[in-house]
């Protein structure tokens, strides 16, 4: 068995005599893994009916005390009838102020983790808009009817990732919000809605 020591007595490197290899595993202050597998995960979502001429719909805003990671952005639309809608996702720099928000439960996939991020749909348009650090993505796609007018009556997934999950996973790096003032945003462009128009939307994250 070889090792390979630092000036540190207590940092080494040691090869294994059998497999011939080495590991070398990171790990946090707390000693848990910083793999993509070990972090704090979080899952918020809810069904609601935007304003009539919506900004921002959906919001995800980082933490005060931890790095917030977006795995993924999922909307819903459904409408009387049959139509299209383009949507933007939009990364804030600062907090919106004012109208109706409706905090979103976030639910961890470990029940020992507890979320810092605030998550949320809004039922009334805010009174200023948070500053715009760009778009992330704007999506065009087709909104089918709901028979009855409600989530009941659909039947084929009508929902769409504005954020895949997948792509993000390859990444060097995700989506991340750094402190309490930047977000993540679906936001409607102040266009007047579908008629019967109804939204369901699910957020992930992690915090670190």
């Amino acid at each position: 068995m070889a090792i390979i020591k630092s000036g540190a007595s207590s940092d080494q490197l040691t090869i294994d005599a059998t497999s011939k290899a080495s590991r070398n595993t990171l790990y946090d202050t707390t000693g848990r893994s910083v793999a993509n597998q070990s972090k704090p995960t979080f899952y918020a979502s809810n069904t609601f009916t935007p304003a009539a001429t919506p900004t921002d719909l959906v919001t995800l805003y980082g933490s005060a005390s931890k790095t917030v990671r977006v795995v993924s952005f999922r909307i819903t639309t459904t409408n009387t009838a049959a139509g299209s809608q383009q949507f933007f996702l939009i990364k804030r720099s600062a907090v919106n102020t004012t109208g109706t928000f409706v905090a979103g439960n976030a639910v961890p996939a470990d029940s020992t983790d507890v979320a810092t991020a605030t998550v949320g749909h809004y039922t009334a348009n805010p009174g200023a808009l948070g500053t715009s650090a760009g778009n992330l993505n704007i999506m065009r796609v087709a909104s089918p009817a709901a028979i009855p007018a409600s989530f009941a009556g659909v039947v084929t997934d009508a929902g769409f990732d504005m954020l895949p999950a997948v792509p993000q996973a390859i990444l060097d790096k995700m989506i991340t919000l750094n402190g309490n003032t930047q977000g993540v945003v679906l936001n409607f462009n102040s266009v007047a809605l579908v008629a019967g128009q109804t939204h369901a939307y699910q957020v992930i994250w992690t915090e670190e």
